[in-house]
């Protein structure tokens, strides 16, 4: 076969083969377009991408070539071209949107204009959240426990130091069950804390009195002295027996204590 009968075969085939070579097109349905393509050549797929309602762009919409492991995203405009083969699946995706996949099934370069590619409005269904700021319990007690304070710029009140001085148990305050460490710090500084510790000692101060009135007592003191009304209250009071002393002295000890007072008393109102 000569050189020139081969070029005309050759060129009779590509003549036969291009002629019928169809305009691309996409059909489109809910959310799948397709098409037909001659040839498994590289080309480029071009559209636009478009909300169903308003027909408004798409920006930056992810344009993925699931099968060639391609991507691009749209413009402001919501165009975008993507280089695609025959067969290959193209997947349109948009937050806010339903996503549309394309397949490419037929030829796609031969069209008057760019198609449009819609995709429909999606709400996302989500679980509330509850926003703690201080987390869990668990937490919230471990931050507590491995907090590190900085050094006080303040004193301890000289009141609590002579309280403490004094024997005060911090841990018996007021008869209530058993409390936390930092109820018992609230109930020692805030006021309502010292007016429980003023009742508790009236109390126990008044209890006391009834537990040595057989041994100590206005009558029992004006008995001894001859004292009556306000000049019996000023007496006592001048004496101030403690209780400790009151406690663990008999009648008699204490009615000594007494007369001796009123010695002392009596001198110094002489004055």
């Amino acid at each position: 076969m000569s050189s020139s009968i081969r070029f005309s075969l050759i060129a009779g085939i590509l003549f036969l083969t291009f002629s019928g070579f169809q305009g691309p097109e996409i059909l489109q349905d809910d959310s799948v377009y397709s098409g037909t393509v001659s040839s498994d050549s590289v080309f480029y797929f071009k559209g636009r991408v478009l909300g169903s309602e308003g027909r408004k762009p798409i920006a930056f919409a992810h344009v993925i070539n699931t099968r060639r492991n391609t991507a691009t995203i749209c413009d402001t405009l919501g165009y975008f071209f993507l280089r695609v083969r025959m067969l290959d699946t193209v997947n349109i995706t948009a937050i806010g949107f339903a996503p549309v996949q394309v397949v490419i099934t037929d030829s796609l370069q031969s069209l008057e204009k760019l198609p449009d590619i819609f995709l429909r409005d999606f709400s996302y269904t989500i679980e509330g959240v509850m926003i703690n700021p201080l987390g869990s319990y668990q937490t919230f007690r471990s931050r507590v426990i491995n907090l590190e304070l900085p050094p006080s710029k303040y004193e301890i009140n000289p009141t609590v130091l002579m309280d403490i001085d004094e024997g005060t148990d911090t841990l018996d305050m007021v008869e209530y069950p058993v409390m936390s460490p930092v109820t018992a710090l609230y109930n020692w500084l805030s006021k309502e804390g010292r007016e429980k510790r003023k009742y508790k000692m009236i109390i126990e101060q008044e209890q006391f009195e009834k537990d040595i009135a057989y041994k100590y007592s206005p009558l029992i003191v004006s008995g001894v002295t001859g004292y009556a009304g306000f000049e019996l209250y000023y007496f006592m009071d001048f004496c101030r027996f403690s209780n400790k002393f009151l406690d663990e002295s008999d009648r008699y000890e204490i009615r000594d204590a007494v007369v001796e007072k009123q010695k002392i008393y009596e001198a110094l109102n002489e004055d």
